[in-house]
């Protein structure tokens, strides 16, 4: 009994001894591990500090187009590099710098990215798909379009589109037209805004060929994109009278940013406002509001004084706004706090009157 019980308790102490043995080496392991992590993120931060500084040859190849041989390496996963390139993007205010940026990128990280997307995980393939997106390695389009053949995530397969929208690759029109039910309004617009002329005129030209949703979309990048061309005020004003509504508003909002109307765009809005049956909702009575704020043309006023006594608050608030900006926009205010019939209506310009003339308006 007692041999078995000395054999039990050597068991235990060489067992111990080779546990301590193994969490010694482990721990040998991590502090090798991360003394050469450290070490890496120190090399790192070096070679980053000095591809910022003034004189660095990053600075002296953006100043001049040249390229100097320090700069002709081979990127990896951790180049400095690429975050310098990165950060100079971000900072950047001139069109010649950011082109020598893209054109070193096309230059030395085609490769480089080329092989990132085909990666098995999930995240490498995104983030190199956001990063030669920023450096517009334009020379990886027809990656990009065989890629759009194979089994993708709907985020990698919008990232792609995205992309080939900023390269002005006509690619995207058929997804715009197939699959635009598998995008939000937000990666619609994202499409759309990167477009330049000869793209946006391509979409343009076949505009109701487009789901609603596109069209919206599209009509909303011209406003942002602050379009002002004959073509353009003129598909807008085509769009006044639209039977759906979500077209009709951000086509009202579009010529309220673009600030003029043409008389035959003037007649049809004015006619369908004149109809008891045009079934305005309160946000495109808001946004009607601020164009006649916009346009400020003198037959406005009268339908700004009956939004003046509107049921939502917002128009009512926008229709004070836009009276305030006419020539004789005080005084039709002050006219409306005494004699408008309805109660709101008189609030409301009391409201603005006071506001106006806290705010230097009105004196």
């Amino acid at each position: 009994m007692n041999g078995l019980s000395d054999m039990i308790l050597q068991v235990v102490r060489i067992s111990g001894l080779v546990l301590i043995i193994l969490l010694v080496g482990l721990l040998i392991y991590l502090s090798v591990r991360r003394a050469a992590m450290n070490k890496r993120n120190s090399r790192y931060s070096r070679g980053l500090q000095q591809l910022l500084e003034q004189d660095s040859a990053l600075q002296f190849f953006l100043e001049t187009g040249q390229e100097p041989r320090v700069l002709n390496v081979s990127p990896y996963r951790r180049s400095p590099v690429i975050e310098a390139l990165r950060i100079h993007l971000s900072v950047s205010r001139t069109e010649l710098e950011r082109s020598r940026i893209y054109a070193y990128a096309r230059k030395h990280l085609h490769d480089y990215y080329a092989r990132l997307l085909k990666k098995r995980r999930w995240s490498t393939r995104i983030n190199a798909l956001l990063e030669l997106e920023l450096f517009r390695i334009d020379s990886l389009r027809d990656e990009l379009i065989k890629l759009l053949g194979a089994r993708l995530s709907d985020t990698e397969k919008f990232l792609i589109l995205r992309t080939l929208a900023g390269f002005q690759m006509e690619e995207v029109l058929p997804y715009l037209r197939e699959e635009a039910y598998l995008m939000s309004d937000s990666q619609l617009l994202q499409l759309l805004l990167p477009l330049e002329s000869a793209m946006q005129n391509a979409v343009l030209s076949e505009f109701h060929a487009y789901p609603l949703r596109v069209q919206c979309a599209m009509v909303d990048a011209l406003r942002l994109r602050n379009e002002r061309s004959v073509p353009v005020l003129t598909l807008l004003e085509s769009l006044l009278d639209s039977t759906e509504p979500a077209l009709r508003l951000s086509a009202i909002l579009a010529v309220a940013n673009f600030g003029y109307i043409s008389p035959e765009g003037d007649s049809k809005l004015m006619a369908s406002l004149q109809q008891p049956q045009s079934g305005y909702s309160w946000s495109e009575r808001q946004a009607l509001a601020r164009l006649m704020g916009s346009i400020r043309e003198e037959h406005y006023i009268p339908v700004l004084l009956k939004f003046l006594g509107d049921e939502s608050y917002p128009v009512r608030q926008t229709a004070s706004d836009s009276l305030s900006r006419y020539k004789s926009g005080e005084e039709h205010l002050r006219s409306a706090a005494h004699h408008h019939p309805d109660r709101f209506a008189r609030e409301m310009a009391e409201e603005a009157l006071e506001r106006k003339r806290y705010e230097g308006v009105f004196y």
